[in-house]
């Protein structure tokens, strides 16, 4: 029992660490400077959306990394330790201009400890800590770099664009699809033709915080999808591994 577990969990580190390479390499780039590391639970949820997210713990750590991934925007704690958070977001609006998100916790004033100042640097959003993805995701579609280019997937006839909210066939839009379906049809798109295992469907669908739903509910949404794509491609069930995206 113990080298099949083993096994599973060394297959779907190897799905997460499939998409993690991907957006990385051509996802959009968040760079989230804050003390209060999650854990990972932000970069898993965003993964799934073409976003990837590097976390820092100060803003002196921030600077390398702003350097390193020109970051499509920056969430950026005002508790930050190293220079000052206001001093940090005008040194990097000094190299470009990155969408500025100044990070705060529920209950946080706007005076000399809060966003206040961040607002004054040149932040142009608040996010509460602990950062929702969905929230933060509709931030991202109104920075001035737009998130098209990464947003777009295509897999044979499908088109899928997450910032137009759109799904393609040979061209012709379909329906919009409800929300579980789209995330759905996004996560098996960032893995097409490979399998993608139930819980990493589970984490891309709900997050790998708090209670999921079991096989069957991934199972109906499958069933639903198929529905909606029609003969343009299917959605395969592997026994014991997951689902595949297939065309043709």
């Amino acid at each position: 029992m113990g080298t099949r577990d083993g096994r599973r969990d060394a297959r779907r580190q190897s799905v997460r660490a499939h998409l993690h390479r991907w957006v990385e390499s051509s996802g959009a780039q968040l760079l989230v400077v804050d003390p209060s590391d999650d854990g990972g639970a932000l970069a898993e949820a965003m993964a799934g959306r073409g976003v990837h997210v590097t976390w820092v713990g100060s803003t002196l750590d921030g600077l390398v990394e702003f350097g390193r991934t020109d970051p499509h925007a920056v969430v950026v704690s005002p508790g930050a330790p190293g220079i000052p958070a206001e001093e940090f977001v005008d040194v990097i609006r000094q190299h470009g201009s990155p969408y500025v998100i100044a990070g705060t916790r529920d209950g946080d004033d706007a005076g000399a400890d809060g966003v206040g100042p961040l607002m004054l640097a040149g932040a142009s959003a608040v996010a509460v800590r602990p950062y929702a993805p969905q929230h933060l995701w509709d931030l991202l579609t109104h920075a001035p770099r737009s998130l098209s280019e990464h947003a777009r997937l295509e897999f044979g006839p499908i088109a899928l664009d997450a910032t137009a909210y759109s799904v393609r066939v040979d061209g012709q839009r379909i329906a919009d699809l409800p929300l579980k379906e789209f995330e759905l049809l996004r996560a098996l798109l960032l893995a097409a033709p490979g399998v993608v295992t139930d819980d990493e469907l589970r984490d891309a669908l709900w997050g790998t915080d708090g209670k999921r739903p079991g096989g069957n509910t991934i199972a109906m949404h499958v069933t639903r999808l198929r529905a909606r794509l029609g003969t343009a491609a299917d959605v395969r069930r592997i026994r014991g591994r997951g689902y595949s995206l297939t065309v043709g």
